[in-house]
């Protein structure tokens, strides 16, 4: 037998990982970050919750800011874009579609849950700008793409600033004023806010 084939049978094999067993320990991660928040949150709550054994949570995720990081971005599902957003004709209509017709699988809970981790720790900051503040930055700037398109807004726009404005008024309501995002603050956002910094000031806005 040479070297290499005594090494091949030398070598034992792992044990194969549990994709399956994985997906749960997500799931379970994500449903305790929205019911009690990062800092409610237990490893050992997540394996009782997931069905699995707390060295094995343990040996896939050592701390539970990684195991945070995987919860965010591994959530299922892609994030909302304007091609999922029926186009109603107007921007404040689009707007509020967004609100009212948003799929159940919305992620406004896990979003409140982590707030408190992402203000001391720079990685789930990182993750959650990834999953939760660029997403809705594009979401935004398709929409006003689509309403430019239809000439609604106005001439001398930045898009890229205005896409932004929205998630960062979210973001900080959450985050730092510690506040729901309710219908009424949505709506006042879009007509007190949205709605004047991008649209003509007479047009299809005012139908």
């Amino acid at each position: 037998m040479s070297v290499d084939e005594a090494a091949v049978v030398g070598r034992r094999p792992g044990r194969r990982r549990d994709e399956s067993k994985d997906d749960a320990i997500l799931l379970a991660t994500r449903e305790l970050l929205a019911e009690r928040g990062f800092d409610g949150m237990t490893m050992d709550a997540v394996a009782d919750r997931a069905g699995a054994g707390k060295a094995t949570v343990y040996r896939r995720w050592p701390s539970k800011v990684q195991l945070t990081i995987d919860a965010m971005l591994c959530a299922p599902g892609t994030p909302m874009s304007a091609d999922d957003v029926p186009d109603t004709g107007s921007l404040r209509s689009d707007l509020l579609a967004v609100r009212f017709g948003r799929k159940r699988s919305d992620d406004s809970e896990l979003m409140s849950g982590v707030i408190s981790a992402v203000k001391e720790n720079p990685a789930v900051a990182a993750a959650f700008q990834q999953q939760f503040v660029r997403s809705r930055v594009s979401l935004m700037r398709g929409l006003l793409e689509r309403a430019q398109a239809r000439g609604e807004l106005r001439d001398d726009i930045d898009l890229e600033m205005v896409a932004a404005v929205a998630p960062a008024m979210i973001a900080y309501r959450k985050m730092v004023a510690g506040h729901r995002i309710d219908d009424e603050f949505v709506e006042q956002m879009i007509d007190s806010v949205i709605l004047p910094l991008a649209v003509r000031p007479s047009g299809p806005a005012d139908a």
